[in-house]
């Protein structure tokens, strides 16, 4: 049983994804173009009243703080579904996804975008995006759990639709504050959405495929 979930879709699939941002990373040393000019766009794009919201949606959702909302997110499901193994889902693949995405960046050691033009203070490396994983792997986590309910196809359609609106604007708020570039969101979306397909098949079940379908 083990064996078939180690060669199951979804595992598969999610470390492929977390190897390709390993190796991409390695060969992504200096911005790419696309890089650069979202970057000038976000930097060019700036006024005080977004300057202060963007600052907050970003703070709230730093990774230290992900690992919270996983705890209450996860509480929340338990109480709901009471199913132990679904609120672990949650929690670990938040906790798997930071993992991969330490290592990574720390194997890569990209530096950040210059720091005279960030909005905030950040130290670390920059690829992948902390709060690009985290987020990632949180809501790609719960929609899972979610659509393992019996919803319909509409709902379920409206969910992963809802879930990838709002791992984007996390992404964006990270690329207009200046602290990391456009490839490093991308990165950070691939570690934590593989990050959670490796888990479901063992802590949610092994259909777990069909839940993205």
């Amino acid at each position: 049983m083990i064996a078939r979930r180690l060669l199951s879709p979804p595992v598969i699939i999610g470390v492929l994804l977390v190897a390709a941002v390993a190796v991409a990373g390695g060969f992504i040393t200096s911005p790419l173009s696309i890089d650069t000019t979202v970057w000038s766009d976000f930097v060019a794009s700036r006024t005080p009243a977004m300057n202060s919201f963007m600052t907050g949606a970003s703070w709230l959702f730093d990774p230290k703080r992900a690992v919270v909302l996983a705890l209450i997110v996860a509480g929340a499901v338990w109480w709901l579904v009471k199913k132990v193994m679904h609120a672990l889902y949650i929690l670990c693949s938040v906790a798997f996804s930071g993992i991969n995405g330490y290592i990574i960046k720390h194997i890569d050691s990209r530096p950040r975008p210059e720091e005279a033009y960030r909005l905030i203070t950040e130290d670390g490396y920059s690829f992948p995006s902390g709060h690009a994983t985290a987020v990632t792997a949180l809501i790609v986590s719960l929609v899972l759990v979610l659509t393992m309910t019996r919803v319909g196809r509409r709902l379920r359609y409206l969910l992963w639709a809802a879930a990838l609106t709002f791992i984007v604007f996390i992404c964006v708020t990270r690329l207009y504050l200046g602290v990391h570039w456009v490839t490093d969101v991308i990165g950070g979306f691939g570690v934590g959405l593989g990050s959670s397909m490796i888990l479901a098949p063992f802590m949610i079940g092994p259909n777990a495929l069909k839940l993205f379908r």
